[in-house]
């Protein structure tokens, strides 16, 4: 082992050979150097640095590798220290700088490429108040979302699928129909069918609905193939005031409920020209049904409608008629007044609605008559004479002799009424006559008719018969050349004209305190038909 001593002397100290190399320069002379002792190369961890001759003047090299090998440990490590914090530590929060932030009006540049002026720095925000920085210390932690009002999500469950839509239907009674039979054939189920009946079994009578009446259905259609539609709710109507409707709860029984509508009277004023015929006149200027039979009978004691309306009559008649709170009319309404012109303005008739008392409610007209006579004029409705009372040649025998009564042409079918109250003498197949009628009344009167198709239900010998009762149809019976009705009047036995009859028989008169009372109505109507023109004038003149 060699000591220090002696170690220093065999490695020259490397300031002293740099300072002999300058001086070699400086002054050639020849210096002998002993032999360089061989060093093996030496490995600093990965970076291995070639052989260093200590005699020789690379030693510099050495000092520039050693610093290179260093510079390259404390880069590899400075990486992989950030590789380790990158990847293994977690994301600190970050904290809101308190610097200004540069402004940018993007809404003055909307145009893509546009150059963006000098940014603005807006002036620092004013310092938080001591109760806003505790507050915001005590903020709780971003994993407690309760805290926020954020509550943890449930479980998911399964949602049932929305029912199909309901449907609602209108449907009317036919025929031979009922409420039970129409809910089959929409395919209500049968046990559906009997709890519905049942519901309403106490508020609507069943058997006594007509033809016609209207049912409001909601069904719910079936979901499934093979399933029937579920009744949800129905509505029927079985008088203008009441409505029923049935309704289906949560649980799948019925409830009913029963809506009662308030009923008032109002007045309603037809007038008009007639043009052609009186009811289609009438129908055409708004008189509804019964009102149009009601004017007609009444005057129909008095007046020949196929012979004595001319053009230029006219009609006026006043109906009062009830209606519900919605807009229903409750009945077909009834004349208070009317008035007609027959032979083109020449003759005028009015008649006025009045129950005297015992009495049955009729028409009056301005004195006080009766218009009902013994006889009415014409026993058929809207026919025209083709053949008046007479000698004439008879269309069938062919010779001339006496024709005891007047033929009124009508369709087949047409209902003939009885000329007033009396009772049946004969009824059934008399000669030429054919099918004939009879009729006693008072007074020594009697009424025939004949050729009828067929004689009406109850119609027989002994039976009593009121004015204006159907007594048979019009036919073509007996020694007939087409249909019509062959109407006679006898008087004590002998036959008479029933056109002079009709005009000079008998009417009942009013009397005593019935007579104040039909004045005191008769002033009333007056009163009420000339508001209702009034009215009427002022929506014609606002329009």
């Amino acid at each position: 082992m060699l000591d220090q001593s002696s170690s220093r002397e065999s490695i020259p100290d490397p300031v002293d050979l740099l300072s002999l190399e300058t001086k070699a320069r400086q002054q050639p002379t020849f210096v002998q150097i002993r032999a360089p002792v061989s060093v093996s190369p030496v490995s600093i961890g990965p970076v291995s640095i070639g052989p260093v001759s200590i005699g020789s003047v690379s030693i510099g090299q050495v000092w520039r590798k050693l610093c290179v090998g260093v510079c390259v440990l404390a880069v590899v490590a400075a990486l992989g220290w950030a590789m380790a914090r990158f990847f293994l530590e977690p994301a600190a929060p970050t904290e809101i700088a308190a610097a200004p932030r540069p402004v940018v009006d993007l809404a003055a540049y909307p145009e893509s490429g546009t150059s963006a002026p000098e940014m603005a720095v807006l002036p620092p925000a004013p310092p938080l108040s001591d109760d806003l920085q505790t507050a915001l210390r005590e903020e709780p932690p971003l994993s407690d979302p309760a805290a926020f009002g954020i509550l943890p999500s449930l479980p998911s469950t399964d949602v049932e699928p929305e029912a199909p839509p309901s449907v609602e239907t209108l449907v009317r009674l036919g025929k031979g129909d009922t409420v039970a039979r129409v809910l089959h054939r929409l395919g209500v189920a049968a046990e559906d069918v009997g709890n519905t009946i049942a519901a309403l079994a106490s508020y609507v009578r069943m058997k006594s609905l007509p033809i016609g009446q209207a049912m409001t259905v909601k069904l719910q259609p079936a979901d499934e193939a093979g399933a029937k539609p579920v009744l949800l709710a129905l509505t029927i109507r079985p008088e203008p005031r009441r409505e029923i409707t049935l309704e289906r709860d949560g649980e799948g029984d019925f409830s009913v409920e029963e809506e009662i509508f308030e009923v008032t009277s109002k007045l309603q004023r037809a007038a008009g020209e007639v043009d052609g015929s009186v009811i289609a006149s009438a129908e055409a200027a708004g008189v509804p049904h019964q009102p149009l039979a009601e004017m007609l009978r009444a005057f129909s004691w008095d007046v020949n409608f196929q012979h004595d309306i001319q053009p230029g009559d006219r009609f006026d008649v006043l109906v009062e008629r009830s209606w519900t709170s919605d807009g229903q009319a409750v009945d077909g309404g009834r004349v208070l007044w009317a008035e007609l012109t027959t032979g083109g303005g020449a003759e005028s008739f009015s008649v006025y609605r009045f129950k005297p008392r015992g009495g049955e409610e009729f028409f009056y007209n301005s004195e006080g008559e009766s218009v009902v006579k013994a006889l009415l004029r014409t026993p058929l409705n809207m026919s025209r004479i083709s053949s008046r009372f007479g000698i004439r040649r008879h269309p069938v025998l062919k010779f001339t002799r006496l024709h005891a009564g007047i033929d009124f042409a009508a369709p087949p079918g047409t209902p003939i009424l009885a000329a007033g109250a009396g009772r049946v003498v004969q009824a059934g197949r008399n000669g030429g006559y054919g099918r004939w009628v009879k009729i006693r009344h008072d007074g020594g009167l009697a009424t025939g008719y004949a050729h009828m198709s067929r004689i009406a239900p109850g119609v027989r010998r002994s039976a009593r018969v009121r004015q204006g009762q159907v007594i048979g149809f019009v036919g073509s019976t007996g020694l007939s050349t087409g249909p019509h009705l062959h109407f006679e009047l006898h008087r004590n036995g002998r036959p008479v004209d029933p056109l002079s009859m009709a005009r000079t028989a008998r009417r009942a008169r009013l009397g005593g305190k019935d007579l104040e009372r039909f004045r005191a109505r008769v002033a009333q109507i007056d009163r009420a038909r000339k508001t209702v023109a009034a009215v009427e004038n002022q929506e014609v003149e606002s329009r």
